[in-house]
């Protein structure tokens, strides 16, 4: 069952990066996205007495990946990303994709531009996006290995949202 009471703490990572944990007071499930570090992600997680349920992922960049492995030796979860290389990943995720969790749905967009394999988790409940690289607050990503076309199609996709989602960026 998907709750509407959801609560997201941003997370710092590295010096210029963020991660995310989306929690549920109801039934205590966190979901964690692009962890660069795990180190502040498990403090959180115990110090509220948090279940992690599963972690998604935007991108293969190591900013966005690199702990992974740390969090899955404190808990086993499913890892879902859009790159079966992506270490850790048991659940490849594609567009239009359902992520149907017990207190969150997402949807997935394709986004590629900042790079082939990006993709974007909307949350329509609750009209939440995490973009990723794909948008900032002041722009776009970098585009990598993608071309300006695509991203301008990616950013296209997040224009058709509704008007009150609410972005966080990576």
């Amino acid at each position: 069952m998907v709750s509407s009471v959801i609560n997201i703490e941003v997370i710092p990572q590295l010096r210029d990066n963020y991660s995310y944990i989306l929690y549920s007071l109801e039934n205590n499930f966190a979901v964690i996205l692009d962890p660069a570090e795990s180190e502040s992600i498990i403090h959180f997680i115990e110090k509220n007495n948090l279940s992690i349920e599963a972690i998604l992922i935007t991108h293969h960049h190591n900013d966005h990946t690199a702990g992974i492995i740390d969090l899955l030796n404190y808990k086993l979860v499913p890892v879902y990303s859009p790159n079966i290389n992506i270490k850790g990943t048991t659940k490849v995720v594609y567009e239009n994709k359902k992520i149907n969790l017990s207190f969150l749905e997402f949807s997935v967009l394709k986004t590629p531009g900042h790079t082939l394999d990006h993709v974007i988790f909307y949350e329509h409940n609750n009209n939440l996006l995490f973009s990723g690289d794909t948008l900032f607050r002041l722009g776009c990503g970098r585009v990598f290995e993608g071309t300006y076309d695509q991203m301008i199609d990616s950013l296209k996709k997040i224009e058709k949202l509704d008007d009150s989602t609410q972005v966080y960026c990576g």
